[in-house]
């Protein structure tokens, strides 16, 4: 079969479904029996004068109501955990020892990869990789936190820098970020 011929009853094939479809929604909205109100609205009397339910509303504005705030399903504490060396050389790095504690009803990922630092001059550091060799008591452990859990470790970034909070975020975004200011 040439060419031509395979692609024509493939672009035939995608109309005969689109026309399918059409024609199966077409009959799913007759036997539904719905019926909107097509008629156009009353016509006011004097256009310059809101309808009494418009005049109402615009007198007292709607007050939103107050709900409590929620406590975040998700908590993280950081300390600053001093300075540690390189396992390989000579490179000086800073500890941050964190807390994460899972009060949501879902499990939670976390790594040291999906680490983020900012630093006290408002400059963001997440190369991970970085500090992959620092010299640490105890690392963070890529773990999944069941409800109730929680997982504590230190993370690295390299230099004697002022961090002034960290964040961590999935690698995919899938859940909200969670930010410490480190104390």
């Amino acid at each position: 079969m040439s060419t031509g011929a395979k692609v024509g009853f493939g672009c035939l094939g995608c109309f005969g479904l689109f026309l399918f479809l059409a024609l199966l929604g077409g009959c799913m909205s007759l036997l539904s029996g719905d019926t909107a109100d097509t008629s156009a609205p009353a016509a006011s009397s004097s256009p310059e004068e809101p309808p009494a339910e418009e005049a109402a509303a615009e007198e007292e504005p709607e007050q939103p109501a107050e709900e409590p705030e929620e406590e975040p399903a998700v908590t993280m504490t950081a300390t600053h955990g001093g300075t540690t060396g390189d396992t390989l050389d000579d490179t000086v790095y800073t500890v941050v020892n964190v807390e994460i504690v899972n009060d949501s009803e879902d499990s939670i990922e976390v790594n040291p990869i999906y680490f983020s630092a900012e630093l006290a001059d408002g400059t963001v550091v997440s190369d991970w990789s970085d500090a992959i060799f620092a010299d640490l008591d105890n690392p963070l452990d890529a773990v999944t936190l069941q409800p109730g859990q929680k997982a504590s470790g230190q993370i690295a970034l390299v230099g004697e820098v002022d961090v002034a909070a960290v964040t961590m975020e999935e690698l995919f975004g899938l859940e909200d970020p969670v930010t410490a200011t480190v104390e």
